[in-house]
Order: C-alpha cells, then sequence, then structure tokens
C-alpha cells in the first residue's frame, strides 16, 4: 500500500502559526540540539526542514529524512547540500546498523500503523548506549484534537512500552505545556473548546473570510513560519522546560510529552 503524502499537514514555510506554536516548534528542536551535541545525528520525519537549522553547528553529521517527497524538497530548497536528505518510510529506514549515536523524531509517531517497528529500526541504526529521543502531543490532555491522517496517539504508558518493546532501556518521560501553565481563565478554557469543535468539524481546512476570522480567534495572532529556526531563537537550557512525569500513569497535566530512551545491545 502506498504511503500517504503528507505534505498537506506539514508544517511549511510561510505558513501562519501563533506564538504558541512557534514556541512548541524551538523548544523539541533546542533539545534535540541540546543531545546532538558533536554526535553522528539522524531526524525521522523532518518535514520541511524548517527546525534543522538549529543542528546545524551542532551534529556532526546531521541527516534526516522523511516519508513525504514534497517535503523532503523543500527542505532540500532550504538547505541545500547542508544535510544529506532521504525520502524514506519510517517501517524500513535506508541507512546501515550501528550508525548514529542520537536519533530524534518529533509529531510523527502517531502517523505510523507499526510504530514499534520504527521504534525497532531506530534502536538498530543507533550506536550501543545511543539515545533516542521521541515528542508527541499527549492525547489525554483535555483539549486534545487528533490530526488529519493520523493512525494513533499513545499514552504516556504506552509510549513507554513501546519503547521497552524495541530494545530500549533508561527510559525517561516528560511533559511540556501544563495546563495551569496555559491558564485556567474562562477565556483560555472556552478559546480550547472553540478551537477543539471547529478542528473536529472541518471547518479551519477552508481558506476564506469567516475561516480566517474563526482561526484569528481560536488561535490568536498568527506569524508565518520561517524558512528556518535561527541559532539565536534557541532555548539555552531546554530540559528545564520540561517535567518529569510518572511512567506508569496516563497524564492529564501537559500537552506534549517526550519520550527519552537508550538502546540496549549486547556486547560483542
Amino acid at each position: 500500500m502506498p504511503m500517504p503524502d503528507y505534505l498537506s499537514i506539514t508544517e511549511v514555510p510561510g505558513a501562519p502559526v501563533n506564538r504558541e506554536q512557534l514556541g512548541r516548534m524551538v523548544l523539541r528542536y533546542s533539545l534535540a540540539a541540546a543531545l546532538a551535541d558533536g554526535r553522528p545525528t539522524l531526524e525521522v520525519g523532518c518535514g520541511a526542514g524548517i527546525g534543522l537549522g538549529l543542528l546545524l553547528d551542532r551534529a556532526a553529521p546531521l541527516v534526516a529524512c522523511d516519508g513525504s517527497f514534497g517535503a523532503v524538497s523543500l527542505a532540500r530548497q532550504s538547505l541545500g547540500h547542508a544535510v544529506p536528505l532521504a525520502q524514506a518510510d519510517a517501517h524500513y529506514l535506508p541507512y546501515r546498523e550501528d550508525t548514529f549515536d542520537f536519533i530524534f523524531s518529533f509529531e510523527m509517531i502517531y502517523y505510523l500503523a507499526r510504530p514499534i517497528q520504527f521504534l525497532g529500526e531506530c534502536h538498530r541504526l543507533l550506536t550501543r548506549g545511543g539515545q533516542i529521543l521521541v515528542g508527541t502531543s499527549n492525547p489525554d490532555w483535555p483539549f486534545f484534537v487528533p490530526g488529519q491522517l493520523s493512525v494513533h496517539y499513545p499514552t504516556a504508558p504506552e509510549l513507554v512500552s513501546w519503547l521497552r518493546a524495541a530494545g530500549f532501556e533508561s527510559i525517561h518521560l516528560y511533559g511540556s505545556l501544563p495546563v495551569d501553565q496555559m491558564g485556567r481563565r474562562f477565556h483560555t478554557v472556552l478559546v480550547a473548546w472553540l478551537r477543539r469543535h471547529l478542528l473536529r468539524l472541518g471547518i479551519l481546512a477552508q481558506d476564506n473570510r469567516l475561516t480566517r476570522l474563526l482561526k484569528r480567534l481560536s488561535y490568536g495572532h498568527l506569524t508565518p513560519l520561517p524558512r528556518q529556526l535561527s541559532r539565536t531563537m534557541g532555548v539555552a537550557a531546554p530540559f528545564r522546560e520540561l517535567t518529569a512525569i510518572d511512567p506508569g500513569q496516563r497524564d492529564r497535566r501537559h500537552r506534549v510529552l517526550f519520550v527519552l530512551g537508550r538502546a540496549r545491545k549486547n556486547h560483542t
């Protein structure tokens, strides 16, 4: 079965985003940059490559792939030859085993039919002791809305169990964007409720004068995404922005989950 082309749901240069959406992107790529420091690094699901600007002088080397031909083409336009790019099915990654010290993937795993197979591929590609970082929207967040083309969003315990099943150890789970940080005021709750229902109805997928007004009400002031995130946008100590959470309990407080694991491989 051919893969769907995810370009229609990919964050592309010039797409309008609000401050929170841009902040989420900057934080997750700042986390990756902190872990990639001086190591052979792979991003799976790089999209248009916007976030890779934060890693250009951190990873050595930096490699990326995505399932969408259109997204990879956009990434090549932005990055040129600075990053080797490939179109690839995440279930069958086209790299040799023991190639990378660090692999990361953000907001991608819920599009996969066989996520444990993908994680197993990452384990195959990592050197012994290499690390993986996966970020995903939390389906237990009170105002969660599943995205188009998504298959399954893992809960916090599911995410940890998937990494264990793929052979990872030393697993740490973190939450980002807690509900109380976003505010509990009536206005905040009302806007989140409005956005959730407009997304469920598919209204925001249209583009006309009414939907542009509704998007402004739902998301606030919008600004175009840059072609690349610049180093000056990075978060200096990104892990301080996260909260360690219990991997055995479903988490209803945080909007985003991050899981960090280490490849467990036998000595040869």
